[in-house]
């Protein structure tokens, strides 16, 4: 009964501790015109083309509210595949041509919030810096599982490979 107080008491103390905000952050070149980019990112059911979590499970359940492409687009999705979960995507913010912000709200398996926002930048005329960023705070006690869960590699590569099949999508 000792053992079990004192790893109690200590994952308390690690987790007032621990940080509980966390940022990933990741870029890809597209050779494409920064506007073209936009036109497309923008549109939230173009995800099912490239984003590593639409595509991972087929049978994933999904619908749609609102105006694709403007604020307050809903997407919902309902899977049984744990990571990818249930939840909800919403367009929350967008600056034309350069930036769409969407606010997460996972359900299953965990609820969770978080923010993506994908973001332009032109490198040239037919080039353009696509930056995915994707944070969320993880409060006590999440935020102490967290941290033995590498969640730079474990979100960053799913981002990564979604930029990757987007770069491969508009490239074509």
């Amino acid at each position: 009964m000792t053992v079990i107080l004192l790893i109690a008491v200590a994952i308390i103390v690690l987790g007032s501790y621990l940080k509980n905000d966390y940022e990933i952050v990741r870029e890809i070149r597209i050779k494409k015109p920064k506007q073209q980019i936009f036109s497309y990112i923008r549109l939230l059911r173009n995800q099912n083309e490239y984003s590593y979590y639409n595509r991972k499970d087929p049978n994933t359940v999904k619908s749609y509210s609102g105006t694709d492409g403007a604020v307050g687009f809903t997407y919902l999705w309902s899977s049984k595949v744990n990571s990818i979960g249930t939840g909800t995507q919403t367009i929350s913010k967008i600056v034309e041509g350069d930036e769409i912000s969407c606010n997460i709200q996972f359900t299953k398996p965990l609820p969770l919030k978080s923010i993506a926002v994908i973001s332009l930048t032109a490198i040239s005329e037919n080039e353009t810096k696509v930056t995915w960023t994707f944070s969320s705070i993880y409060n006590f006690p999440l935020n102490v599982v967290i941290y033995f869960a590498d969640l730079e590699k474990l979100i960053g590569n799913d981002i990564a490979s979604s930029l990757i099949t987007l770069k491969e999508t508009l490239e074509r």
